[in-house]
């Protein structure tokens, strides 16, 4: 707005005003080259601005991008982990469930066995005892028969 002012002024005092156009022209062409320049330098700093940005942010991405690789790599190792440890436990579980089985079974042989051992001699003592009973009421009756054949001889045959 100056350089118009200036050139304004200098156009009234000027006689030739076909030369004072031109100077005016040559002014303004050299200031809107002065803009060119500013604002072809500024576009220059922008965009090498946003491809330091553009490359920034890829090198971000491609660095989220290994830590959520790594991640995830971590984590299915972590699992596999997991799955192998539950497999061994059931394993371990499995086999102690068998043991604890055999055991069951070892004993329950032994229990039949033993009671079977008692059931024989419950099946003797029974024995023993029908036979016990049978003496004693031999023995009862050879008693009864004594003492009655004695009390029958003091009656009849003491005179």
């Amino acid at each position: 707005m100056s350089i118009l002012k200036v050139s304004l002024s200098k156009l009234s005092k000027m006689s030739d005003p076909n030369q004072e156009i031109k100077d005016l022209i040559l002014a303004l062409d050299k200031k809107l080259d002065g803009f060119d320049r500013k604002f072809e330098t500024q576009i220059a700093d922008l965009k090498s601005e946003v491809r330091l940005v553009k490359t920034e942010l890829h090198a971000e991405i491609k660095l989220a991008r290994a830590e959520t690789q790594q991640a995830k790599t971590e984590l299915q190792g972590e699992i596999a982990l997991a799955r192998a440890e539950t497999q061994q436990a059931k394993t371990e579980l499995q086999g102690e469930i068998a043991l604890a089985r055999a055991e069951t079974q070892q004993a329950k042989t032994e229990v039949e066995g033993k009671i079977a051992e008692i059931s024989g001699k419950i099946d003797g003592y029974g024995k023993r005892l029908d036979q016990q009973e049978f003496v004693s009421r031999g023995a009862v009756l050879a008693l009864v028969v004594g003492v009655a054949s004695g009390f029958i001889k003091y009656l009849f045959f003491t005179t």
